[in-house]
């Protein structure tokens, strides 16, 4: 909590009085909701007393040493100024109501616990304005609330500062009768200042002089008696602590700063134990029928109290016991509603964003935490048996059940049908959109592969014409080469034909040359052969005629002798011609 300096703050009024009324003021729900203690356990030490008897000065060397404690500051320091709660001595009550302190405190105790402590100041009894009355509705209201009282007196303790504890007496007695809780009322420290004995202060000596005080001496009468043994079964602890006078500059309460310095040494000696051994050992946090509670619930009961105490008539036990029942039985239900709740959002936490319950399984879910929250209510300490907090604890997580979470999870369920739906259309237009770009692509590919496809037919229509234009130019060359060689050709030629005209004319004036010479060699031996042949036929005809003389024929012979010459003439002609 943010720690600010003592002269920066003041207490601040949460009862005031209306007139004959108290009212709770919204200064607690402030201290409350500023300080976020709504859910944090809370120790509640509250001072009351006597008007002018010191109590004020007390609270504000709790909240200096608090503090301190808080800055690592030595809180008695000689010349530490000793402000907080309104404390000057006056015949005017300067606390009218409850006053508490802005600033709650968290601390460790000696078990090592952390608390959070608010400090209440109380109405001075026996001021010139408030009757014992409502003192005693101060005093009462405020020990209800708190997790240690202290009554601060002045010597010692009188029988009628026992009067006043007369409520809490009766209130106890009437609790413990009708409830299995302990004691109603936590701790009580009897705070004895100006103690007249010297080298007898402190808790040892205050346990000493509350042992014979308490006692039921034989001579006291029986209601006094009877009031001891009550005030002491309605109090789960009580103590005593005896201070020495303070000094007498804090005595007459003068006007300007005090400090430290102006306490008496054993004053001064006696609060620098008394505060912090009272802070780390006895205070404890506030419990109601044995339950530790809240700041929540801490506001709650105030409110429940102050209703029954508003009139500032001390109210009979049995009201405040059933304020305090109703009370009880309300923080039971609002915690077990509080884990109801709890547990739903965490079982609606557990569900992905897209998840929703199905009606049989949330109603399933729903009856299990209720049992829980039942049971929880059940077994949360309270005070008294009023069973219309049951069913209306059922009745109430039915109205969240059907109100909230199952109207919840079919808005989810709506809202996820709504979102599937809007996905499927956004699925179907995107699919839409997909195809559509599918479409106007393969579109567009197909124009790009005509276009593709056109240009190689114009490609291939400009090569086959280049290659037709290359062909009749090939081809022309072609031409032309072979017109020109053509044209060697038969220059060529013509030129062969001139030199074998010429060779021919060469070979036939050879030839002929040749011939004249075969046809005269020719002529030659024709005529050699006619002439053989006539010398053969000659021969022949001379045979036949001698083989005629000889056989009476022959004539044969020469005859073929003539063909055979015939033969060979032919043969000779033929070779010749052949050469031409």
């Amino acid at each position: 909590f943010a720690s600010s300096q003592m002269e920066e703050q003041t207490a601040v009024q949460i009862v005031e009085k209306v007139g004959k009324y108290y009212v709770l003021t919204n200064a607690l729900n402030q201290i409350i909701q500023q300080n976020k203690l709504e859910n944090k356990k809370v120790a509640v030490l509250t001072v009351a007393g006597a008007f002018r008897k010191g109590k004020s000065f007390f609270l504000s060397n709790i909240v200096r040493y608090l503090q301190c404690n808080q800055s690592g500051k030595d809180w008695m320091a000689p010349n530490s100024t000793v402000s907080g709660f309104t404390w000057r001595q006056s015949k005017k009550a300067v606390t009218e109501g409850i006053l508490m302190w802005p600033e709650p405190f968290s601390v460790k105790n000696a078990r090592g616990e952390e608390i959070v402590i608010l400090l209440m100041d109380t109405e001075g009894a026996f001021d010139h304005k408030s009757s014992m009355t409502q003192c005693a509705t101060v005093f009462a209201l405020s020990a209800l609330l708190s997790s240690m009282l202290v009554y601060n007196v002045s010597q010692d303790v009188q029988e009628d500062t026992l009067n006043h504890l007369q409520f809490f007496a009766s209130y106890g007695s009437y609790a413990l009768d009708n409830s299995e809780g302990t004691s109603p009322f936590q701790s009580l420290l009897f705070l004895i200042r100006d103690w007249q004995n010297d080298n007898e202060y402190g808790f040892e000596a205050g346990r000493r002089h509350l042992d014979d005080m308490m006692k039921a001496q034989a001579s006291s009468n029986p209601s006094m008696q009877h009031l001891r043994r009550d005030i002491q079964r309605s109090f789960v602890d009580i103590k005593c602590a005896l201070l020495p006078y303070p000094g007498e500059k804090i005595s007459r309460g003068s006007e300007g700063a005090i400090t430290v310095n102006d306490m008496k040494p054993d004053f001064r000696e006696q609060l620098g134990s008394l505060v912090p051994y009272l802070i780390g050992n006895l205070l404890r946090s506030k419990e109601i029928g044995g339950k530790q509670i809240n700041g929540n619930e801490f506001l709650q009961f105030f409110d429940s109290y102050i209703k029954i105490f508003a009139s500032g008539v001390v109210p009979e036990p049995k009201s405040v016991f059933d304020a305090t029942a109703e009370a009880t039985h309300q923080s039971a239900m609002a915690a077990s509603l509080g884990h109801y709740e709890t547990s739903m959002k965490a079982k609606f936490a557990e569900l992905n964003d897209r998840q929703y319950f199905e009606d049989a399984n949330l109603k399933t879910i729903h009856e299990e935490i209720l049992n829980d929250s039942v049971r929880m209510f059940t077994e949360l300490k309270k005070m008294g048996s009023l069973t219309k907090y049951f069913d209306l604890l059922k009745d109430e997580i039915k109205v969240k059940f059907e109100g909230v979470y199952l109207k919840d999870n079919l808005n989810i369920k709506k809202m996820e049908l709504t979102r599937r739906e809007k996905e499927e259309a956004e699925r179907l237009m995107v699919e839409q959109e997909h195809r559509a770009k599918e479409e106007h692509e393969r579109q567009e590919k197909e124009k790009e592969e005509l276009r593709i496809k056109m240009e190689k037919e114009v490609r291939e229509k400009e090569e086959v014409e280049r290659r037709r234009s290359e062909e009749e130019r090939r081809h022309g060359e072609e031409m032309d080469a072979a017109e020109r060689r053509r044209i060697e050709e038969q220059t060529r030629a013509s030129e062969e034909k001139q030199r074998m005209e010429e060779e021919l004319r060469r070979q036939a004036d050879e030839g002929n040359a040749k011939l004249q010479g075969l046809e005269s060699k020719m002529e030659q031996m024709a005529e050699q052969q006619l002439e053989d042949a006539k010398r053969a036929e000659e021969r022949h005809r001379e045979d036949l005629r001698m083989m005629n003389g000889n056989n009476g024929g022959g004539g044969g012979g020469v005859f073929g002798a003539l063909g055979a010459a015939a033969d060979s003439l032919i043969g000779t002609f033929t070779g010749i011609s052949r050469l031409f």
